[in-house]
């Protein structure tokens, strides 16, 4: 009996088959940053290797998976051009990416560009960091809210009435000691969050990873994405992380308006 995972093929209901079997491959593999093989999606989604095959080989043709050497499937740009915010015609990664650049260039670390997708984040675009050994999150990856420097800032930043409902669906999963585990705590978190303007992860989710993000804001001054760099723990600590937030912050910035022109004359 094949396995079936938080993300099976769900009827429609509009004789549309074909169509909610291949919507359940991109769910499938929305939650599997590491990739998955064929016979691994046929298996989590029960639906024959042949199946998953001519799926795969079509959203591949069209952008919307990616296939590594080992012949992992993965969300591809294509989809993640999809989700991302416009504003007045230019997409956010078009705007973001020559201030992540030299965010980079001026860290030495990757820098990264993600939003909140349902009760997580996902990353959209990332530059690879200058350093020997380089630590950055592909595209694609999502991450929880909770133990991020990039979620937090995200719904600091975020009206009550949208954040709300996120905070109800979170799990706040405790992945070590010092993770926040709590709703009361991560609600103290962010007060201290959207009052510096910045915020970090501290090993909350992997230990030895840390990040520093801050907010890209809307017109009104609200989060609608995020930008941060990571890297290890004996690298990015915690001091050198009070150090390059003002960094990281004028980056978001630039980013902001960029998106928003008016806010630079304000």
């Amino acid at each position: 009996m094949a396995h079936q995972d938080s993300s099976p093929v769900k009827d429609s209901g509009f004789s549309t088959p074909s169509l909610d079997r291949a919507l359940a491959v991109l769910r499938c593999l929305s939650g599997a940053s590491a990739g998955l093989t064929i016979s691994e999606i046929a298996e989590r989604l029960g639906l024959t290797v042949n199946f998953v095959y001519r799926v795969t080989q079509s959203l591949l043709v069209h952008g919307y998976v990616v296939r590594d050497a080992e012949k992992r499937f993965s969300v591809g740009g294509q989809l993640l051009a999809l989700c991302q915010p416009v504003v007045d015609d230019v997409p956010l990664t078009e705007a973001a990416l020559p201030p992540m650049r030299w965010l980079s260039e001026q860290t030495g670390e990757a820098a990264h560009l993600g939003i909140i997708s349902g009760f997580e984040g996902i990353v959209l675009e990332r530059v690879i960091g200058r350093a020997l050994i380089k630590f950055y999150v592909e595209r694609g990856t999502r991450f929880p809210l909770h133990t991020s420097g990039p979620g937090k800032v995200m719904l600091a930043f975020m009206p009550e009435t949208e954040r709300a409902p996120i905070l109800a669906g979170m799990k706040f999963e405790r992945f070590h000691p010092w993770t926040i585990s709590n709703r009361k705590d991560f609600l103290q978190c962010l007060a201290g969050v959207r009052e510096q303007g910045w915020a970090a992860d501290l090993g909350e989710h992997l230990e030895g990873h840390n990040c520093l993000g801050a907010p890209i804001l809307d017109a009104d001054g609200n989060a609608m994405a995020a930008l941060w760099i990571s890297g290890p723990s004996q690298r990015l600590s915690e001091a050198r992380i009070e150090t390059l937030a003002p960094v990281v912050r004028q980056a978001a910035a630039l980013v902001t308006t960029t998106l928003n022109p008016a806010l630079a004359d304000a």
